[in-house]
């Protein structure tokens, strides 16, 4: 006996967001940690280092403290320090622009579909762009 079971879509499109939540999640952390706090961390950091980029000769290495120790743990200067994360947030910041865009195509593709078949498909996502811009 072969029963033919259609696949229930209010299922399957729950399935499908959270497969594409998860696909996004994955290609956030090719850019920044996921780790809980880690956020604020980069917060203070960017803002050390705006500081310093601003008037390097007038900010004290005690109003940087994340920027002193981490220059000092890589022999380098507090504003060679600051230029690196700086440069990371900038690239960060394209990089989560090219996630977003890909994430609302994907849910736009999902909120379209009407069978099963169409929302597996919008959970077909081609992230090679977002991988080769994070390695850059």
């Amino acid at each position: 006996m072969q029963f033919n079971v259609l696949a229930d879509p209010t299922r399957e499109r729950i399935q499908a967001q959270a497969d594409i939540d998860h696909q996004v999640s994955q290609a956030r952390a090719l850019f920044i940690t996921l780790t809980p706090g880690q956020e604020a961390v980069y917060a203070v950091k960017l803002a050390e280092a705006q500081r310093i980029a601003a008037d390097y000769h007038n900010v004290p290495e005690g109003e940087t403290p994340h920027i002193a120790a981490e220059a000092a743990e890589d022999g380098v200067s507090r504003f060679e320090k600051a230029a690196e994360i700086l440069t990371r947030d900038q690239h960060w910041k394209v990089g989560s622009q090219m996630i977003e865009a890909i994430r609302r195509s994907a849910n736009a593709a999902l909120a379209a579909a009407k069978t099963a078949p169409e929302i597996r498909a919008a959970t077909v996502i081609d992230w090679r762009a977002v991988r080769t811009f994070a390695q850059a």
